[in-house]
C-alpha cells in the first residue's frame, strides 16, 4: 500500500474524529446503532453536554475517581425521579467512538453488570444526550449522560427490543468479561453491502495501532 494511500485514510479519520466534532460523532455512533433496533435517534442536549464537561474535570481534579450510576433505576417499581443516567469511558491511544462500539457490542454479556451499558445506549425513551472528555496525561475519560433515564427492568421490552439476526451478523467477542481492563473485540461482517465499510474501517483501525500503538478501552 503506497504512502499516498496510507496518509489519504489516516486523514479521513482525522476529519471524522475532529473536523465532525466529539459530540456529533458520540452522537452519529449512538443513533447508528439504534437504528438497528428500530429505536428513534437521540439529539444532544446542551445543559447535559456542559454537566458532562464539568463532570470530566471534576475527574481530572480528582486524579481519576469517577461514579457511574447505570444500575441506580435498574429495579424501580414506580416512576424514575432521577435525571439522567451516566457511562464513563476510560481509555488510551484510541479513538472515542471506540467507546461506543464497546458499549454495543457488550450485548452478548447478558449475565454481566456490563450489559446494561449497551441498553443505557439503546434505550428507546433516552432521547437527549450530553457528552463531555476530560484527560490525565495520556489516559483520557469519556463521559456520556442519557436522559431521561432508563434501565428499568420492568420497561426492558418496551425499550431494548430483540433485534432479527441473520448469518451475517455473527460475531466474536473475547476478553476479560468480568473487569474494566482491556477489551478486545472482532467486529463480523453486518453484510454484502457492508463489506467495503467494513474492509475500510478494518484497514484504518490498523493504521492507528501501527501509528498509536495497541487501543486500549479500560
Amino acid at each position: 500500500m503506497s504512502i499516498k494511500i496510507i496518509l489519504f485514510l489516516i486523514a479521513i479519520e482525522c476529519n471524522q474524529t475532529f473536523g465532525i466534532g466529539l459530540r456529533s460523532l458520540i452522537l452519529e455512533a449512538h443513533n447508528r446503532r439504534r437504528a438497528k433496533y428500530g429505536n428513534q435517534p437521540m439529539v444532544l442536549d446542551e445543559d447535559l453536554c456542559t454537566e458532562c464537561s464539568e463532570y470530566a474535570e471534576e475527574i481530572v481534579r480528582n486524579d481519576g475517581v469517577y461514579r457511574e450510576n447505570y444500575l441506580e433505576y435498574l429495579y424501580a417499581t414506580g416512576p424514575v425521579t432521577g435525571k439522567h443516567l451516566q457511562i464513563v469511558c476510560v481509555f488510551r491511544d484510541a479513538l472515542p467512538r471506540e467507546c461506543v462500539r464497546i458499549w454495543f457490542h457488550y450485548r452478548g454479556f447478558a449475565e454481566n453488570t456490563k450489559y446494561y451499558r449497551f441498553t443505557a445506549m439503546i434505550w428507546n425513551a433516552s432521547t437527549r444526550l450530553g457528552v463531555g472528555l476530560g484527560r490525565i496525561q495520556e489516559t483520557r475519560y469519556l463521559v456520556v449522560r442519557y436522559a431521561p433515564p432508563g434501565n428499568v427492568l420492568g420497561e426492558m421490552a418496551s425499550n431494548v427490543p430483540k433485534r432479527p439476526t441473520t448469518f451475517w451478523d455473527s460475531e466474536h467477542i473475547s476478553g476479560d468479561h468480568g473487569s474494566e481492563s482491556t477489551v478486545r473485540i472482532t467486529f463480523a461482517r453486518n453484510g454484502v453491502h457492508n463489506i467495503f465499510g467494513n474492509w475500510l474501517s478494518f484497514v484504518t483501525t490498523l493504521l492507528n495501532l501501527y501509528l498509536c500503538g495497541t487501543s486500549r478501552i479500560l
